[in-house]
This record gives structure tokens, sequence and C-alpha cells, in this order.
């Protein structure tokens, strides 16, 4: 089971990267069509709150869609990870 180690940290680095990249750019999109008070902090970890405010400006867009995608990818290669540790470590 070693040789799907990589295979699973490489696709959990690139879903949790593309994770970040589509997160940024809806904050950035969002965060250029609202009002000074409203607008999203940099720092927030207020990613659902983005992506609803993003399908609001932009409905035909995928790129909500895309960014929860890859967090639950990212977040279920994980868990398959941490699952394959502790079953091989007995």
């Amino acid at each position: 089971m070693r040789a799907f180690n990589p295979i699973f940290w490489s696709l959990a680095v690139l879903a949790i990267g593309a994770n970040i990249v589509a997160n940024f750019s809806m904050k950035i999109r969002v965060n250029g069509r609202l009002p000074e008070q409203e607008r999203f902090s940099w720092w927030g970890r207020n990613f659902w709150a983005v992506a609803r405010k993003y399908a609001e400006f932009y409905p035909e867009s995928d790129l909500p869609m895309v960014g929860q995608f890859s967090f639950w990818l990212g977040f279920a290669l994980g868990a398959a990870f941490l699952a394959n540790k502790l079953w091989n470590s007995n």
C-alpha cells in the first residue's frame, strides 16, 4: 500500500490548491462588485458565504461547484489517507 501514499498526497494537494484558487478568485470578483461596507475580509474563513454571494452575482458560473467539489475531494482523500495509516499501523 506504500505505492498509493504519493498518489494520495498529490491528489489531496491538487484538490486543496484548486479550492484555494477557486475561493480567492471568487472573493476577488465578489469584493469588486460589493460596496466597501459589505466586502469580505481577506483573512476571514467565510468561504461558503462567498460562494453563495458569488452564485448570486454570477449564476451561470461553475466556480462555486468547483470550490465545493475540491474541498470535499481533499477532505475525502485526507480521511482515506488517515484511515489507511491507522489500518496499516497494526
